[in-house]
């Protein structure tokens, strides 16, 4: 956790107050220990790429962004793009904006799902809701604040992998003392070591909000609390680790 502190300007952070506020306003505080959980949870999963979810997920929206990512990466306008794998959103309203649907029939897989690979065939520019899954998916953060507990996935078998990692961790650090002790501090209410933990946990949280409304609206938050971006996946995933084995 203190490499965290070399992602911090000189200066501190800025705006502190108002951006949490932002980020209350785009999730609500009472989903604020699942999303944290599952942002974590985000980060540690490796997707086998069986195709399971491609072929189950029943619509699949897509944003203008994705729209513009997807064409770049297939090397079509973004007009052909529009016209060839999608089609006008199933709702209305300022929720829904400018998002549409991929065409897709009752029953078929994704357009861009390939047993042969397996699996997505523009996996490293997939849809942001295919980013945000299974984790951070609206319906699995409302799942977990009913349930008021961290929702699993036993269908998912890389899902079953990484709580497997998590679970040895877990053993390991309750096994040696010294590691628990350690642990117990790097976590406990020690001046220098809370805002330590503070500070992973609001990188962690700026890394939900890039998962769950995608990079734009991340980016804007990080330069105003003065970071040059949204820290990367490598720069949260060692801590991320040790704190799901402590949360679950």
């Amino acid at each position: 956790m203190q490499a965290l502190k070399d992602l911090v300007p000189s200066g501190g952070l800025r705006n502190l107050d108002q951006v949490i506020s932002e980020m209350d306003g785009m999730i609500s505080p009472e989903f604020e220990p699942y999303f944290l959980a599952n942002t974590a949870l985000n980060l540690l999963f490796v997707c086998d790429r069986c195709g399971r979810c491609c072929r189950e997920e029943k619509v699949i929206a897509v944003s203008i962004d994705d729209c513009r990512r997807i064409a770049r990466y297939l090397g079509v306008s973004l007009k052909r793009f529009m016209k060839d794998y999608t089609r006008p959103h199933e709702l209305k309203g300022k929720l829904v904006g400018s998002a549409r649907m991929l065409k897709k029939n009752a029953g078929e897989a994704c357009p861009f799902y390939d047993p042969a690979l397996p699996g997505c065939r523009i996996h490293s520019a997939k849809p942001q809701v295919c980013i945000a899954a299974l984790y951070l998916s609206k319906m699995n953060l409302l799942i977990c604040e009913e349930q008021k507990k961290v929702n699993s996935f036993p269908i998912c078998s890389a899902d079953e992998k990484m709580r497997a990692r998590i679970t040895e961790l877990s053993s390991r650090i309750k096994e040696d003392a010294g590691a628990k002790k350690q642990l117990d501090q790097l976590f406990d209410d020690a001046r220098d070591e809370a805002e330590l933990e503070e500070l992973f946990l609001l990188l962690l949280r700026l890394k939900g909000m890039q998962i769950y409304f995608g990079e734009e609206k991340a980016a804007k938050l990080a330069r105003k609390l003065g970071l040059e971006r949204v820290p990367g996946d490598d720069a949260l995933k060692e801590t991320g680790l040790i704190y799901a084995a402590r949360l679950l």
